[in-house]
C-alpha cells in the first residue's frame, strides 16, 4: 500500500503514526513545507518518499506534490493527515486522483456549522437551535429579543471570528466589522464540555473509543486567558456514549479518528456542538494511550494496513492535559511538581507555538485510577502563588 501523509511532521508526535504505518509494511510518503534535512531522522527513515512544497495551504504544489508520486511510485492508496486545516486538502486529493476515502462532497458536515447541524438532526442527536444569516434583520427575527446568541463562521475552525452578541448593539457592532463569507448564528448555550473521541475501522465499527470532560470551551478559554485542563472517564456516561454512537454511524466515519463536543445544561441534559474527522487537538491521542496501556498509534496504522489483529482496551486511568501559560506565577515549579506527584505525571513537553492561546506554553500529562487524586494534581499543576 502506498499512503500519501500531508504534514508529517507536525505536530511532533504525530510522526508516530508514520513510523507504526512502516512498521506495517506501508509505503508512507510525505508532504511538508520543510527539507529533507530538517526532519527528524526516524521519520525520514520510516518514509519512502519526502516532497517538499512551499506552503501546504498552496493546494496546486500539494495537487503536484500527489501527482509526482502517483506517477513515480505507483497509485497512491490512501491520503491522511490528522489535522482538521488539511481534511478538506485530503478530500480534494482523493477525487483528483481518485483515493479510496472522503471526496469533498461527503465533508461538507465538517466544513460548514450548518450542514453539521443537519447531520445531528439525521441522527436523533439533540442540539442547539441555529440557522444562516446575511443580515442583522434575519439575526434580530432568530434572536427574537431573547439575548444572548452565539455568531460564527459557518466555515471556521476553532474560536476565530466568534462573537457572543448580549444586545442589539452588540449585534449592530458586528455587522460594522463582519467579513464576506457566510455566518452562523445559534442559540447561546451555558454548561460543560465533554466530548466523545474514538476509532473506527475498514467497516465503520468503533474499535476504541472514550470520553473527556473540559475545564471551559475554546472560545472562553482563549478569551479569559485561562489554563485548560481536560481528563477522560473509566466510565462513560451512558447519554454521552448513546449520542456520540448514533452521531459516528450517521457520518458514516470508516478507518478514522473522530472527535465530538457536546453541552451538558445545568439540567443534566445534553446538546451536540460539532464533530470533527481527526483526533483530538493536543497531546490527546497520547492519553488514550495512558488511559488504557495501549497504542493507538499502531492501531490505526493497522487499519489502514487492512489487518484485523485483536483490539482489546480497558480504560484504567483517569488521564489529564494540564495546560500552563508562562504569564503568570505559580505555587509549585515545574522540578517541585515531579517531586511531589512523581510517576503520576507521566509526561510534560512544551507545546506548539500556534496553540499558546488555548493549550498554553508547556503541557503535562497526569493519570491516576483515583479521580480525586488526579483533581488535586490539577490543583497543583495549576495553582497561582
Amino acid at each position: 500500500m502506498n499512503l500519501l501523509y500531508l504534514s508529517p511532521h507536525y505536530p511532533a508526535h504525530y510522526s508516530q503514526f508514520v513510523e507504526s504505518l512502516a512498521a506495517h509494511g506501508v509505503r508512507v510518503f510525505g508532504i511538508s513545507d520543510l527539507p529533507d534535512e530538517a526532519l527528524d531522522p526516524r521519520l525520514r527513515d520510516a518514509m519512502s518518499g519526502h516532497y517538499k512544497v512551499d506552503n501546504l495551504e498552496n493546494y496546486d504544489q500539494v495537487i503536484q506534490g500527489c501527482g509526482f508520486f502517483n506517477n513515480h511510485i505507483g497509485k497512491v492508496d490512501r491520503v491522511e493527515s490528522h489535522l482538521e486545516p488539511w481534511i478538506e486538502l485530503e478530500a480534494v486529493l482523493r477525487k483528483e486522483f481518485d483515493i479510496t476515502g472522503p471526496k469533498p462532497a461527503e465533508l461538507q458536515f465538517i466544513k460548514r456549522k450548518s450542514k453539521m447541524k443537519d447531520l445531528f438532526l439525521r441522527a436523533g442527536v439533540p442540539c442547539a437551535r441555529g440557522e444562516l444569516v446575511n443580515n442583522i434583520e434575519q439575526c434580530r427575527k432568530f434572536i427574537n429579543g431573547k439575548f444572548p446568541a452565539f455568531i460564527k463562521p459557518d466555515i471556521g475552525v476553532g474560536a476565530a471570528d466568534t462573537y457572543t452578541i448580549r444586545s442589539d448593539a452588540d449585534l449592530q457592532d458586528f455587522f460594522n466589522i463582519r467579513q464576506s463569507y457566510d455566518y452562523f448564528i445559534e442559540d447561546f448555550v451555558e454548561g460543560e464540555l465533554f466530548s466523545f473521541d474514538g476509532l473506527t475501522d475498514q467497516n465503520g465499527n468503533i474499535v476504541f473509543h472514550t470520553s473527556h470532560k473540559f475545564s471551559n470551551d475554546i472560545h472562553k478559554v482563549v478569551v479569559n486567558n485561562e489554563n485548560v485542563w481536560y481528563y477522560n472517564f473509566i466510565e462513560i456516561p451512558p447519554d454521552l456514549e448513546k449520542y456520540g454512537r448514533q452521531v459516528v454511524k450517521a457520518a458514516g466515519v470508516k478507518e478514522k479518528f473522530f472527535h465530538i463536543e457536546f453541552f451538558r445544561k445545568s439540567d443534566q441534559s445534553l446538546l451536540a456542538l460539532e464533530i470533527n474527522m481527526r483526533p483530538p487537538g493536543g497531546l490527546t491521542t497520547h492519553m488514550f494511550n495512558f488511559s488504557s496501556d495501549i497504542d493507538v498509534y499502531d492501531w490505526w496504522a493497522s487499519i489502514m494496513a487492512g489487518k484485523n489483529p485483536k483490539r482489546d482496551f480497558t480504560r484504567r486511568y483517569h488521564c489529564a492535559f494540564v495546560g500552563r501559560k508562562h504569564n503568570r506565577p505559580y505555587r509549585y515549579s515545574h522540578d517541585q511538581l515531579y517531586v511531589k506527584w512523581n510517576h503520576k505525571i507521566v509526561h510534560s513537553q512544551p507545546m506548539n507555538p500556534i496553540e499558546y492561546s488555548v493549550m498554553g506554553h508547556w503541557g503535562y500529562l497526569a493519570r491516576s485510577a483515583d479521580l480525586d487524586e488526579l483533581m488535586d494534581i490539577i490543583k497543583d499543576i495549576t495553582w497561582e502563588a
